[in-house]
């Protein structure tokens, strides 16, 4: 009586692990889709306000995994420090296109995987709020901007590549 009943349970408890653990994955097919739409121009819109649309230098270690939730959370995590390196201090067009590469890569993210859903938003203000910065600083931010642009392409690329192996993102 007591060995059906473990059974039972068993199965009842694995069965339940599948379920709740199923809801963790990510659509990988709908954010590389809204990557293809939206994210990947202005990435390229970005890179050429920032200038690293000319350079073809290493991006620095990036997405170093060939595991999907890995590259994601990457992705996650350079998006939201290249909110905190803009930091509000810049202005005008960088701003503009940092600010929506951001903003869709937290809401891509957001929307279609459950793990990030549920991590505190950095705060909204960081970008709200220029401040006024010597030229020098300037400079020396946009060369960040530009080197953290650089790893989210190739981020991005990545795992566009694990899943469409033989187009380009661009493509169709």
């Amino acid at each position: 009586m007591i060995l059906p009943r473990a059974l039972c349970c068993a199965v009842l408890l694995l069965l339940l692990v599948a379920v709740l653990s199923r809801g963790r994955r990510c659509s990988i097919a709908k954010i590389l889709r809204q990557y293809r739409a939206v994210i990947f121009h202005e990435i390229q819109n970005l890179k050429t306000l920032s200038g690293s649309a000319d350079r073809s230098g290493r991006a620095g270690p990036a997405c170093r995994s060939n595991k999907d939730q890995k590259i994601l959370l990457s992705i996650y995590n350079i998006s939201m420090s290249l909110r905190e390196v803009a930091a509000g201090t810049l202005r005008g067009p960088e701003e503009l296109a940092l600010w929506k590469v951001v903003r869709n890569t937290d809401f891509v993210l957001r929307q279609n995987c459950r793990k990030f859903s549920k991590q505190p938003q950095s705060p909204a203000h960081i970008l709200a709020q220029p401040r006024h910065g010597r030229p020098a600083h300037r400079r020396k931010q946009l060369r960040e901007i530009r080197r953290k642009v650089e790893r989210l392409t190739t981020c991005w690329e990545k795992l566009y590549a694990l899943h469409t192996p033989h187009s380009a993102p661009w493509g169709s």
